[in-house]
């Protein structure tokens, strides 16, 4: 039988956190990851949030682990970064960043026994590579092949203040508690057609890679 544990990727921003206080008042438990690739200035305010979340929504129902990635980031974002400019014109960078997210996440899961993954996305970032519908549904599909559920929470939601003032209800403060990407707002809109080829193109690199790291441990939960 399943467990009824989740996997929340976790920046600190009011979208995730939305959605943890969603997804525990659905009776998950809920384990956050948070992800560092090392080109962010940290400032390690999403531990507040998390404790935060933890005196709201109550300890036994959230963890908080920390996982770095910065070699599957380098790998899938930045290794061929002269040859991706020139085949789609536009920084894909944290496209690839969000990737290597979700692949560390199937890691931890199958690690860990977890069948449920959520995250963050949203209706007003849908302009965002990383949160449009093509990479949604090319995520959903990476995931079922580890028989893992993918979920997006707080996806229907269009207006920010919309999130605010849900956050507000649930006695949660609605500053945004995210580490600075130094890669934020230096994209442009792409086409579906090159989200898509741009995934797909890494996506064997990715299950390789799944195949060796679920040899290494992780150790990380705070």
């Amino acid at each position: 039988m399943k467990s009824n544990d989740v996997i929340l990727l976790f920046s600190g921003g009011i979208d995730c956190s939305l959605a943890a206080c969603l997804l525990i008042e659905a009776k998950h438990k809920v384990h956050l990851i948070h992800y560092t690739n090392g080109t962010g200035i940290p400032n390690y305010l999403y531990r507040v949030r998390y404790n935060e979340l933890k005196a709201v929504l109550g300890e036994d129902n959230i963890t908080l682990s920390e996982l770095n990635i910065p070699g599957l980031f380098r790998k899938l974002s930045l290794a061929n970064i002269e040859e991706d400019f020139n085949k789609y014109h536009n920084n894909m960078i944290c496209l690839g960043c969000r990737m290597s997210m979700h692949v560390e996440t199937i890691i931890y899961a199958l690690k860990n026994n977890i069948h449920m993954v959520a995250d963050g996305s949203i209706h007003y970032q849908s302009h965002f590579p990383e949160q449009s519908s093509i990479a949604l549904t090319l995520f959903r599909k990476l995931y079922e092949q580890y028989e893992i559920d993918y979920m997006n929470p707080v996806l229907e939601i269009k207006e920010k203040n919309n999130v605010k003032y849900k956050l507000l209800d649930y006695g949660i403060s609605i500053q945004s508690m995210e580490d600075t990407c130094l890669f934020n707002n230096t994209f442009s809109e792409s086409s579906d057609e090159n989200i898509e080829k741009y995934i797909n193109e890494r996506i064997t690199y990715c299950k390789t890679y799944i195949d060796r790291k679920l040899n290494f441990a992780y150790n990380n939960s705070i």
